[in-house]
């Protein structure tokens, strides 16, 4: 099965999604795996989480070190569960396969089917 995307029709429903992940977040208290997906591949994140104490979804980014470092160095961004979502809009992208894998995310809320994105 193929599915057809306007790059204009990514991007207003994707505005709408993170909307339904934020709310169920805020009602759930847990990040839902599409959720923690869309995360990493916008901030290329080491990980992603929600802190209930807090109520803010922390991301894991590594950053460059020193080529001797044993561990990663991973810098925790965090993110108020209240406020604005600006910083998860900033992190779009608007190359051919990150409009893609936004539509394979929309695709997972219509239907259980993996389907075959064509952005036009």
């Amino acid at each position: 099965m193929t599915t057809y995307y306007k790059q204009a029709e990514i991007k207003a429903s994707m505005k709408r999604l993170v909307d339904h992940y934020l709310e169920d977040c805020k009602k759930c208290h847990v990040l839902s795996e599409d959720f923690i997906a869309l995360i990493k591949h916008n901030f290329l994140a080491s990980y992603v989480s929600y802190n209930k104490k807090t109520q803010t979804i922390e991301v894991g980014i590594e950053e460059d070190g020193k080529d001797d470092d044993f561990y990663p160095n991973i810098k925790v961004y965090k993110y108020p569960l209240n406020s604005n979502k600006k910083w998860l809009e900033r992190s779009f992208r608007n190359e051919k396969n990150d409009l893609a894998f936004y539509g394979r995310l929309l695709n997972r809320t219509k239907t259980t089917e993996e389907a075959e994105i064509v952005v036009l």
